[in-house]
C-alpha cells in the first residue's frame, strides 16, 4: 500500500511541475459551478481515464501487432 501512495505522490509532483494541471483544475471549477458534486466529477474523470486507456491500448496494439 505504501508503494501505491509513493507512486501517486510521484505522479502528482510530476504533474504539478508541468502546465497540464491548470487546465484540468479550471475544468473542475467550471463543472462545480454547474452544480456537480465532487464524487460525480471524480466518476467523470475515472470514466474518461478508462476510455483513454482503451484508446491508447488499441492504438498500441495496431502499432505493434504480434506482441
Amino acid at each position: 500500500m505504501a508503494d501505491n501512495h509513493a507512486a501517486h505522490d510521484s505522479l502528482r509532483k510530476r504533474l504539478a511541475a508541468g502546465t497540464c494541471v491548470a487546465p484540468i483544475l479550471e475544468c473542475i471549477r467550471k463543472i462545480r459551478i454547474e452544480g456537480l458534486a465532487d464524487n460525480e466529477i471524480a466518476d467523470l474523470f475515472r470514466h474518461a481515464a478508462d476510455e483513454l486507456d482503451e484508446a491508447t491500448g488499441s492504438k498500441d496494439e495496431k502499432l505493434s501487432p504480434g506482441t
